[in-house]
């Protein structure tokens, strides 16, 4: 998932096998999800131009849960912008550029179009899902991409898997988004907030009682394209990457997909209102916009209105 994989766990466990089960999962689900492997199901759904898809169980899991994400943040996470990603330039692979999006013929020239979401257009509502027989059926012109929720639902069923293989807790991280259940080590489950540039360290540490923690960030995942600096945060009513005033929004949720689609949400709100949509789906998050300026929840109110620089500590509702 061209991230960094950080597995914690606790109480006295077996031999090895605890470990690599969990990680043998987090295989099988990049192999299945990741839009940058060819014979992956997400890649075979793209380009099966409205015919069904006998899929992996896990992948009906991510679909249902994608369609759950895009209701729950009242559309503003996408999975379906694929196409304004290739449009923007994003066709390939962070960390190996031999390894490229497949798409339908035509779908980059649909992209093209920077539409959005325009009425009458397929959305998630519009996938078909046979449960019984493990297939799918994406109406054509819809393409679709796991990206941050399939890292943060990943790591939800590896903290799942390892409870079932014997631990008392657990915390996954993938690429600093995390999922955390169970009995957490001695002092708790202390996350650190990184800041939008990771070299300058990070804002403070919060006592998180468990479920999902995730950051959506536009210093990450950049490029140029055309003499333009592009980032991966794209606004689905626009089609087009954000022009947000944020740099990057932490969000604290029940479970890590839901952290991760709110997140997302949240940083498309802006300065003006991420607080409040925050607030009106009662989580507990913090952002740092362009200037530095930090904006929090109010069960994080000691981290508000201070400069980025600041080192401060808190405990997530």
């Amino acid at each position: 998932m061209a991230s960094e994989l950080q597995l914690v766990l606790v109480g006295e466990l077996p031999g090895p096998a605890w470990w690599r089960s969990t990680v043998d999962l987090l295989d099988h689900l990049e192999a299945r999800w990741s839009r940058f492997h060819p014979d992956s199901d997400i890649s075979r759904l793209n380009v099966a131009t409205g015919h069904p898809v006998q899929v992996d169980p896990t992948t009906i899991t991510l679909l249902t849960t994608m369609t759950d994400a895009w209701h729950a943040t009242e559309q503003r996470f996408d999975p379906c912008i694929l196409r304004a990603l290739l449009a923007a330039g994003y066709h390939s692979s962070i960390d190996d550029p031999g390894r490229v999006t497949l798409v339908a013929p035509g779908v980059v020239a649909l992209a093209g179009q920077h539409d959005g979401h325009v009425s009458g257009s397929p959305t998630l509502d519009h996938i078909e899902i046979d449960p019984d027989s493990c297939t799918v059926r994406l109406p054509a012109g819809l393409s679709i991409d796991a990206g941050g929720i399939g890292k943060g639902l990943a790591a939800d069923l590896a903290v799942a898997n390892a409870l079932r293989s014997g631990a008392e807790g657990a915390l996954v991280s993938i690429g600093g988004d995390l999922s955390m259940a169970g009995r957490p080590p001695d002092g708790g489950w202390i996350v650190a907030i990184e800041q939008p540039e990771p070299e300058r360290g990070t804002l403070g540490s919060i006592d998180v009682p468990g479920g999902g923690v995730a950051t959506s960030s536009t210093r990450s995942r950049r490029w140029q394209r055309l003499g333009r600096a592009r980032h991966h945060v794209i606004d689905p009513w626009t089609g087009e990457p954000s022009t947000t005033d944020l740099s990057s929004v932490t969000v604290f949720a029940r479970s890590g997909w839901l952290a991760e689609a709110h997140a997302t949400a949240a940083i498309l709100a802006g300065s003006s209102q991420v607080v409040e949509y925050l607030d009106r789906h009662e989580l507990s998050g913090l952002a740092v916009a362009d200037d530095d300026l930090v904006l929090a929840t109010d069960d994080l109110a000691e981290l508000r209105s201070e400069p980025a620089s600041a080192s401060m500590t808190g405990a997530a509702r």
